[in-house]
């Protein structure tokens, strides 16, 4: 390994070369220069900071690159390292990401995630190595609208509280007693404080707490659904849907998705979108079975850095 390289933040000369190289393996050249293009927007207007643009470089060559962005919620997002043509590609990429690792556990972040295209898999050996494990697949899922039959619930009727309207700690304790069991990426559990997991869900879309739901039967809270507008696809996405353990297996998931396909509609939207993991076929054959169709797939590469937290 060369002495003198260097990990460092990308100088603003070096933004355009190291974006570059980290988009070098999308295969189509169109398809790579809109990425840049856009990252290269995207920090033009403050929206992508300049700092998780991470470069290796001898001299003034760069050779290797690799993206680590905070994410709201104490969450990072990475995208893997990708090194120029050199005899020490690995222990480049190594470097890169641990450099990446401890930059995000140093300003606060608790996990780091990326979301591969399957035809990707291969660019996660690096975070392989590096302490990140490929945990899943997220299957993406639209419904254009067309509402479900009618379902049911002759013993339990459904009374909807909007965040802004209920109980704002007896909200936050059923989002968090929802996780219990759950199928949708169980190892985040614990993870993050309730503060955070808020946060996080607050900055998808454009946020509106009136578009967040508590679901009570018979006065006890039951579930939550959490709606998000996205103008630029004009959509709504399903931010989150959960039951807590004791109500499961009585339509309730069922009804709160079709709640979520009204509102959409209502509101004028195109389509609702949402992300489910792979190994929730509960959910899966749920959002299937009322009109919802795969159209995209990413693999989850996840590392954790602080197993628990107090809520």
């Amino acid at each position: 390994m060369p002495e003198t390289l260097i990990i460092e933040s990308a100088s603003t000369e070096h933004l355009a070369p190291a974006l570059g190289l980290v988009f070098q393996r999308i295969g189509r050249h169109d398809e790579r220069e809109s990425l840049i293009n856009n990252a290269l927007r995207l920090i033009r207007q403050g929206e992508l900071d300049p700092a998780g643009v991470l470069v290796a470089r001898q001299g003034v060559r760069i050779c290797g690159a690799m993206i680590c962005l905070l994410t709201p919620g104490a969450a990072g997002l990475v995208w893997p390292p990708q090194v120029a043509s050199t005899p020490h590609r690995v222990a480049i990429e190594d470097l890169l990401v641990q450099h990446a690792k401890r930059s995000m556990k140093q300003r606060g972040a608790k996990l780091g995630q990326a979301l591969l295209a399957p035809a990707d898999r291969s660019l996660g050996v690096p975070l392989e190595r590096n302490g990140f494990a490929h945990v899943t697949s997220l299957w993406y899922l639209r419904h254009e609208l067309e509402l479900p039959p009618g379902i049911h619930l002759p013993r339990d009727a459904i009374v909807y509280e909007s965040y802004d309207r209920c109980d704002q700690d007896s909200f936050q304790n059923t989002l968090l007693r929802t996780y219990e069991a759950t199928c949708d990426c169980p190892e985040v559990n614990g993870v993050r404080t309730i503060s955070e997991i808020l946060q996080g869900h607050r900055a998808q879309g454009m946020h509106d707490p009136s578009r967040w739901w508590l679901a009570r039967v018979a006065g006890k809270p039951v579930g939550v659904l959490l709606l998000t507008a996205i103008p630029e696809w004009r959509a709504w996405d399903v931010s989150y849907l959960g039951i807590v353990p004791e109500a499961r297996r009585r339509g309730l998931g069922r009804e709160l998705t079709r709640k979520a396909i009204q509102e959409t509609r209502t509101a004028g939207a195109g389509q609702l979108t949402l992300a489910v993991d792979s190994r929730n076929d509960a959910a899966s054959d749920l959002y299937l079975s009322v009109g919802f169709e795969r159209y995209d797939q990413r693999e989850v590469y996840l590392a954790i850095w602080k197993n628990s937290a107090g809520h």
